[in-house]
């Protein structure tokens, strides 16, 4: 048998045919260059065959080998986790196949359509897509109706009806029905259905639909809590909401003259031979008569000084009090809050114990005067202060009326039992409320409805005279039976427009309870919302110009901004988004009471020295 023959294959032969036939001109060709991986690797083999020069340097290079091995694996572990984000993300977005319709997304909340959230509604401008309920917050009535109207307008699309300008004012309102908004001043009457400040309201043609009559409603731009004229409640007044509107003798006098012109009538008529008395002396001999009562004390003029009690009679009436109420009684406590009976016909329940001396704090219920704060825990006791009480408003200045509201400011030094009760009845409601006895150093800011009988309190704020931080609010109360009325966000807007006469910047006194978190955060939205519609055309918005315009620190800014996503920080710059994020909010949000720089007459403190008014002043020192 003959010996094997070595057999090649095409490729080798090829090659090797080519290599005889022209070795130089076609080898370097045919020989592939060697790629940057092959490189990198031939060099480190290079390295690590050179001798070192001691053993120290091995292991160093042994450990810097070491750990940039680690580094390399941590770096592709993050590059492995960055791909896999990345692929979930496309993931999510699911590229779309030919002919395939995209997934409808809301343009507010970034969120798409799924079977079990309610449906998107398309603008009918923009054609962007939004969650009428959930993200443009409207309430089921206008849902229905925009629905079923088939328009919506949103609110970066939205203009007035009237002016056809863009809407950036906190007095906007909004039609329930026809969907239609109006700035404040240019919007038409209508009708609020009940007395909150955020009610369902219908413009006027809206309202001739409905057969609604207009002259019945409150005024369109400032609700209000006024009784209308001839309105009859529904169900009688229980025991406990109680309301006591009549003065007795003023009654009693009354009833006198309607049966004396009476007599008088039937006696000129000829039905009675009895000649009836004169008015005019029939009530000179009832005067003689209450002045002659030594326990009537009606006949008191107004602010005239009360008299001096004796200290015999002090020391029995303490005496009294200490027998009829012993101290076991001191460590009671009510289970479930004290009844607040405020006078105004409704009633409420107290939160947290009272700071109130014995029997107050053990008692069930108070009563409190809806003028003078006076405070029992006896339903016949304030019936018969209210008989002899002479004051109509809290004793203070007056520094703003507008419609049917007013504000008082009382200085706590000079009324000092006065805002002694305002800080105990705070107490019942305010957790944090501590200092209630020390009022001296603080100046209060009483809010009042305007009513025919005269000026009931529905709240107030405190602020310090010569403040040690830069605090511009102390305290801040609203009675909780007329609470979702804006009287809140009214009483914040006070605060900074103080601060701005004073040409100053403030911000309240921490920490603030849940409700006035809550309070704070709706009325800093609202004032950056509108300044930021007002300034829509501006090439650049500054925080300071945002400062000096509101009166708030650049610290609340700032947070409530990225609170709610507005500005976001783009290199070394922060940047603002408006038409992303600033104008996609309701306008709604911006809506609130505020305060007639017109219609307040008040004079701040001359200042020690010089205050710039383009600077961001404080109040401490």
């Amino acid at each position: 048998m003959g010996k094997e023959t070595p057999t090649l294959s095409k490729a080798k032969y090829k090659e090797a045919n080519v290599s005889t036939s022209s070795p130089l001109k076609y080898s370097a060709r045919q020989t592939p260059a060697p790629s940057s991986s092959q490189r990198n690797n031939e060099r480190k083999r290079n390295q690590d065959e050179t001798p070192s020069r001691g053993g120290l340097s091995i292991k160093r290079n042994r450990f810097e080998a070491d750990g940039s091995s680690r580094r390399s694996r941590s770096v592709r572990a993050e590059q492995g986790t960055s791909q896999v984000k990345e692929e979930e993300n496309t993931r999510g977005r699911r590229f779309l196949k030919h002919g395939e319709a995209a997934i409808p997304q809301c343009t507010m909340c970034k969120e798409e359509q799924k079977p079990e959230d309610e449906p998107l509604m398309e603008c009918t401008c923009c054609k962007s897509k939004y969650h009428i309920n959930k993200c443009l917050r409207y309430k089921d009535e206008i849902e229905a109706s925009i629905r079923k109207s088939r328009r919506l307008i949103c609110p970066r699309c939205i203009h007035c009806s009237a002016c056809e300008e863009f809407i950036g004012d906190p007095e906007n309102l909004e039609c329930s029905q026809c969907c239609h908004a109006w700035h404040g001043s240019c919007a038409p009457k209508g009708h609020f259905l009940t007395n909150d400040f955020d009610s369902t309201w219908f413009c006027a043609s809206c309202c001739r639909k409905r057969n609604i009559r207009i002259l019945d409603s409150p005024e369109p731009t400032k609700p209000s809590r006024r009784k209308i004229k001839g309105y009859k409640p529904e169900k009688p007044i229980s025991d406990i909401d109680f309301a006591i509107d009549i003065n007795v003798d003023e009654l009693a006098e009354l009833q006198d003259k309607r049966d004396q012109i009476s007599n008088l009538l039937a006696y000129e008529a000829g039905f009675s031979s009895e000649q009836p008395p004169n008015l005019e002396e029939s009530k000179n001999k009832r005067k003689r008569k209450l002045d002659e009562d030594d326990f009537c004390y009606t006949g008191l003029k107004k602010n005239q000084p009360v008299p001096k009690v004796a200290r015999i009679d002090k020391e029995s009436f303490e005496q009294t009090k200490k027998d009829a109420y012993p101290k076991e009684l001191e460590t009671s406590e009510i289970s479930g809050g004290q009844i607040i009976h405020f006078g105004t016909g409704k009633a409420c329940k107290a939160v947290y114990k009272s700071a109130y001396e014995e029997p107050l704090q053990s008692a069930s219920d108070l009563y409190f005067c809806k003028f003078c704060i006076y405070t029992t825990h006896h339903k016949q006791d304030l019936i018969a202060h209210w008989e002899n009480c002479t004051a109509r408003h809290p004793p203070g200045d007056e520094i703003y009326r507008d419609e049917d509201i007013a504000f008082f400011e009382v200085d706590g030094a000079v009324r000092t039992k006065y805002c002694q009760d305002l800080c105990l009845l705070a107490k019942l409601f305010i957790s944090s409320k501590t200092l209630y006895a020390e009022v001296e150093t603080f100046i209060f800011y009483v809010l009042c409805e305007i009513t025919t009988e005269g000026y009931v309190i529905v709240g107030y704020f405190s602020k310090e005279k010569n403040p040690s931080k830069n605090n511009n609010l102390s305290c801040l109360l609203v009675l909780p039976m007329v609470q979702k009325m804006g009287y809140g966000r009214l009483l914040i807007d006070m605060s900074y427009e103080l601060s701005r006469l004073e040409l100053k910047v403030g911000h309240p006194e921490h920490p603030l309870s849940d409700l006035g978190i809550l309070a704070y955060r709706g009325y800093w939205r609202s004032s950056l919302l509108c300044y930021l519609r007002q300034h829509r055309k501006q090439d650049r918005i500054s925080i300071r110009d945002i400062s000096l315009a509101t009166r708030m620190t650049p610290s609340d800014i700032v947070n409530q901004l990225l609170l709610d996503n507005i500005i976001a920080l783009k290199g070394d710059n922060y940047t603002i988004k408006l038409g992303k994020r600033a104008f996609k909010f309701p306008i709604s949000q911006c809506r609130r009471k505020c305060i007639d720089p017109l219609k307040l007459f008040w004079t701040p403190k001359p200042p020690t020295e010089p205050l710039d008014p383009n600077k961001l002043n404080s109040y401490a020192k």
